[in-house]
């Protein structure tokens, strides 16, 4: 069994799902097409999940009045603050269109 692998499976050492069979026919997609050993492939999808995650809670806080505007500005840059203000403002134009009844 590739060290990887072992994440995926249960106790029993038989893959758990679906989703673990799909996930692990991505890493070895991954590891084929780049050329990298495993532990470089998981350091980079640990590095790039961890990334997304940050993102999202650091949106999430900013739309939920948690995080200051300037610190969001910040940490994602002047194009993602103005992509994650118009959704905001599209969805709260959408929901009051929907509240009066129109």
């Amino acid at each position: 069994m590739d060290g990887w692998q072992a994440l995926f499976r249960g106790a029993g050492g038989k893959l758990g799902d679906v989703r673990d069979r799909k996930l692990a026919a991505h890493l070895d997609f991954l590891v084929a097409e780049r050329g990298e050993d495993e532990a470089t492939v998981l350091a980079a999808a640990l590095r790039a999940g961890v990334e997304a995650l940050y993102r999202e809670a650091l949106t999430e806080g900013f739309l939920f009045g948690r995080i200051p505007r300037e610190r969001f500005l910040l940490e994602v840059g002047p194009e993602v603050l103005a992509e994650v203000e118009f959704q905001r403002d599209a969805l709260r134009r959408d929901v009051e269109w929907g509240l009066r009844g129109a």
